[in-house]
């Protein structure tokens, strides 16, 4: 409950910066990871945790794309 607060908290007060709204995604797939870790069955966990580490690569892939294509880490459009 603690992951969602502080992503919550995050994405309201931070979503300027790129960074910082990655940061607050892998906050929101903590507190889901957490959450949801006993309801699930084995092969929905490990579907779960391949997609919660594909996201967060692609996130700092487009996040580092963005900054050398325009320099700055405000890719927010």
């Amino acid at each position: 409950m603690i992951f969602l607060f502080i992503s919550m908290f995050m994405l309201f007060f931070k979503w300027h910066r790129f960074i910082f709204i990655l940061i607050s995604l892998e906050f929101l797939m903590l507190s889901l990871f957490l959450s949801l870790s006993m309801a699930l069955s084995e092969m929905m966990f490990f579907y779960f945790m391949c997609f919660s580490v594909i996201s967060s690569i692609l996130g700092m892939v487009v996040m580092v794309g963005n900054m050398k294509i325009y320099g700055s880490d405000q890719c927010i459009f």
